[in-house]
């Protein structure tokens, strides 16, 4: 199975189906977005989370304490 269709639910999530969870295992996901797409795709290399934590580039925020501006920032 290469390809699936499926809708968000209220939350915000995805259910990838079980055969390729199965076939992961409980590795570390990289999720990227790009222009027009979105990429899931296991790690290769088994990493602790804390590894990711400046993986993450958020743009127009100077104040990371504002928690307001940084969740309008991430989400829209």
């Amino acid at each position: 199975m290469d390809k699936v269709v499926r809708t968000l639910d209220d939350g915000g999530r995805l259910a990838l189906p079980a055969e390729w969870r199965k076939k992961w295992g409980r590795r570390v996901l990289l999720i990227k977005l790009s222009d027009d797409e979105i990429l899931v795709r296991p790690l290769r290399k088994r990493v602790k989370l804390t590894e990711l934590i400046d993986s993450i580039e958020v743009n127009d925020v100077d104040d990371f304490t504002d928690t307001h501006k940084l969740r309008e920032a991430l989400h829209g």
